[in-house]
């Protein structure tokens, strides 16, 4: 008796969000009572999640499984820390996971553990790609063996994005071993690594890529001996760029450009987010942004007396929340195309007084737009505190 997995999920990496269905077929299907059985475990399989069970197709005999909800209990998203400095691991976005296939036949049925079929060394990660993205998903571009020059990417849409001096900010990168070993900061007139550490060892790195995380690198920290602040580009239109690199064959992945913008003139709020790719992107609002509270009152009618001679209204229960209304400078085309990932994000944090605060972005639609088409746009959305507060 044997199980044969036909098709499934099994990639370098695999996005948990999406459906991870597996296609299996057996040798006994036309055993008395015959179903398979799933067991999805933790990575290391000392750990037993869930055991699914499926009956056989009757045209085909084959059974199906779709392990994604289980797979993704796995998952443990953690608030990044703002003033993250160089590198730190991605944890609780990623997990490795295991499948046991075998066979349930019999007039009283049992479980055959005698014979089973291991699904293992695949790691499931917090993304969520549309779907015609997943029918082509590689994982090997994203989480690399090593690094393919200017083929490797790191977790994130934009590979030019703008920044400000004040900004906070993440780059996360990947990996299925140990494809690279340090990140390579370029400033206009200055060049410098920051290496990897070897306590970083996870399947995610996520690296301070902000203006304000970059200049809080220590001398020890950079490869030249000075500080990250040293050289900090600060003229409007100037920028930096960062690639990972494999020092030993001298690759590098795709470059990441910042470009530093205009002062701001209004109240700045920067938005941090998950995106479609697991790994965390942020951008900042920076003309008009207004913050309302919204307040909700629970009454009931009270009797001055016990004649009811007068009654009126009461408040015996209510709670308010703080909703900000944000605007964006004009949007370039490629920037359009990419804020989706923000509108559509499972996990969603506005910057407010250097604190990272749970939100939840109050949009149903999105409109995406072009330059050609609408000329200059900008994006006005409402993201609210994603805490209620009481009044009684």
């Amino acid at each position: 008796m044997s199980i044969s997995v036909l098709s499934g999920s099994p990639q370098t990496a695999t996005p948990v969000y999406n459906k991870m269905i597996f296609k299996v077929s057996g040798s006994l299907t036309s055993a008395t009572n015959y179903r398979y059985v799933c067991d999805v475990k933790n990575g290391a399989g000392t750990t037993t999640l869930a055991r699914l069970k499926c009956d056989k197709l009757p045209t085909t005999n084959y059974g199906f499984f779709d392990v994604q909800k289980v797979v993704e209990t796995l998952m443990a998203p953690t608030v990044p820390t703002l003033a993250q400095v160089g590198f730190a691991d991605h944890a609780g976005f990623y997990s490795g996971y295991r499948l046991t296939f075998m066979e349930e036949y019999g007039n009283t049925p049992v479980v055959q553990t005698g014979t089973t079929t291991n699904v293992s060394g695949v790691l499931a990660f917090a993304g969520n790609l549309e779907q015609l993205e997943l029918a082509d998903w590689s994982g090997g571009t994203y989480f690399p063996a090593f690094i393919a020059d200017g083929v490797s990417r790191a977790l994130t849409t934009p590979t030019t994005r703008t920044v400000y001096s004040t900004d906070y900010g993440f780059i996360c990168m990947g990996q299925s071993g140990t494809p690279f070993d340090r990140v390579q900061v370029t400033y206009p007139t200055r060049a410098f690594t920051v290496a990897l550490p070897a306590s970083v060892s996870g399947s995610i790195a996520r690296f301070g890529a902000g203006p304000m995380n970059l200049k809080a690198l220590t001398s020890a920290q950079c490869s030249d001996s000075q500080a990250g602040s040293v050289g900090f580009p600060t003229a409007e239109g100037s920028s930096y760029t960062l690639a990972f690199e494999d020092s030993f064959a001298g690759n590098f992945s795709v470059y990441y450009t910042y470009n530093i913008g205009p002062c701001e003139r209004f109240n700045s709020i920067p938005v941090h987010f998950i995106n479609k790719y697991g790994g965390i992107d942020s951008y900042t609002f920076t003309m008009k942004n207004r913050k309302r509270a919204n307040v909700e009152r629970e009454v009931f009618g009270y009797n001055s007396d016990v004649y009811a001679t007068t009654t009126y209204n009461k408040m015996w229960a209510g709670s308010f929340d703080y909703v900000y209304a944000l605007n964006s400078d004009w949007l370039t085309d490629a920037e359009s195309e990419w804020l989706i990932e923000m509108v559509r994000s499972g996990q969603v944090w506005l910057e407010l007084d250097g604190q990272l605060v749970e939100a939840v972005v109050n949009a149903n639609q999105y409109q995406f737009v072009t330059r050609r088409n609408d000329r200059l746009t900008q994006l006005q959305i409402e993201v609210a505190v994603a805490y209620d507060n009481s009044i009684l």
